[in-house]
């Protein structure tokens, strides 16, 4: 999908608002899916339209919009992720001590197994192309060439994704 984003400036913005409106829908569920949540995945599109809408004047408009506008979104889902696994990193580490290993307090072991689990249940998510792979394609309905586009891979790595995050 083209945009034709020649001439004054306002133009420009004006055709970028009414072509982000039919793909804001696709962006929200793309989101969404990646970091498990509606209200985040809401806040991962109105930053990644506010950064592509700032960076509008760089874009080349020989190229068509929706994989740039998809990588911006995947990359600011990708640092909300990140940002989470550094927060979700604490309380594991805090989990290595006991302040008495003769008489542990219930909460305190409630909470190291709280932690436990929640390190396992992370190592068993699928890495991060994989899920963004089986997302854009089972769930958007993306063609192999729209997301190696999207996230700038060959579309045999999106098929080795696509497989490795479906099983």
């Amino acid at each position: 999908q083209y945009v034709d984003l020649s001439g004054p400036v306002e133009a420009r913005y004006l055709a970028f608002l009414e072509t982000i409106s039919s793909l804001r829908p696709s962006l929200h569920r793309y989101c969404a899916r990646m970091t498990g949540s509606v209200m985040d995945g809401e806040d991962v599109v109105q930053e990644a339209l506010f950064e592509a809408y700032r960076k509008l004047d760089k874009f080349d408009e020989s190229r068509p919009l929706k994989p740039w506008l998809f990588r911006i979104a995947h990359n600011r889902a990708l640092d909300l992720l990140r940002g989470r696994a550094i927060r979700a990193a604490e309380p594991i580490e805090a989990a290595q001590e006991v302040a008495d290993p003769e008489s542990p307090d219930p909460v305190e072991m409630m909470m190291r197994r709280e932690a436990v689990e929640t390190a396992v249940s992370r190592f068993a998510e699928p890495p991060t192309t994989q899920r963004s792979v089986v997302i854009l394609k089972d769930v958007l309905g993306q063609s192999l060439e729209e997301i190696a586009a999207i996230l700038d891979l060959t579309v045999n790595a999106v098929k080795a994704h696509l497989a490795r995050g479906r099983a």
